[in-house]
């Protein structure tokens, strides 16, 4: 693919004018980037895969109780009163998972919601995830801005996007193979308290179920 991407560009750059060849230039580094993109893409879903087969081996299919999942939830947010802890275990045919949540507020606007879903009995849905996150996008407009977490914990991959108008904050993390943590927060300034509050999470216990 790369060696076809290069002898492309090469023609485009001998046969057009100055200005075309910067074109054709940008064009091929575009490509350039869609390839590392699907290869990342491809090597994250053969990682879960991989993952998914190792578990299969031990036994672990199936998605931990609810009950169980809300461990591993943040107990206090500083400056924030915790919710009730909420949560579910879901099945269906060939399909089952669980899901747990809490909620922090602070004044009559201001919360964070934290949500951990794992998808260990139905891993084709945790597969899209995980490769989109894998992809490393960066966008901003005036809007918002987003691009990868920058948590540094093994086996963790995510996005964040920061709502520029209203502080709105959001960061989305695949864990491990199997487990899905939403973080969502209003009223912010930058993405500095999701971050502190995924950091102080026991996400590389998780990673290693």
């Amino acid at each position: 693919m790369k060696i076809q991407l290069t002898i492309v560009a090469g023609a485009l750059l001998l046969a057009t004018g100055c200005e075309q060849a910067k074109q054709a230039k940008q064009s091929y580094s575009n490509l350039s980037k869609l390839s590392e993109a699907g290869e990342e893409m491809t090597a994250s879903l053969e990682k879960a895969q991989s993952d998914r087969a190792e578990r299969v081996k031990r036994g672990d299919t199936l998605s931990l109780p609810y009950k169980e999942l809300q461990q591993y939830l943040p107990t206090d947010v500083s400056g924030y009163t915790a919710g009730e802890l909420k949560g579910q275990s879901q099945k269906m045919t060939g399909m089952a998972f669980s899901s747990a949540e809490r909620t922090f507020t602070k004044g009559p606007d201001e919360e964070v919601e934290v949500s951990l879903i794992d998808y260990n009995g139905s891993n084709a849905l945790y597969e899209g995830a995980a490769a989109m996150m894998s992809l490393g996008i960066e966008q901003e407009d005036d809007d918002h801005i987003m691009g990868p977490s920058a948590l540094k914990t093994d086996g963790v991959k995510g996005m964040d996007t920061f709502y520029k108008k209203d502080g709105r904050a959001e960061m989305t993390l695949a864990v491990g193979g199997r487990f899905l943590l939403t973080l969502k927060a209003t009223k912010q300034q930058d993405m500095a308290l999701l971050k502190s509050i995924a950091d102080d999470m026991d996400l590389e216990k998780l990673a290693k179920l």
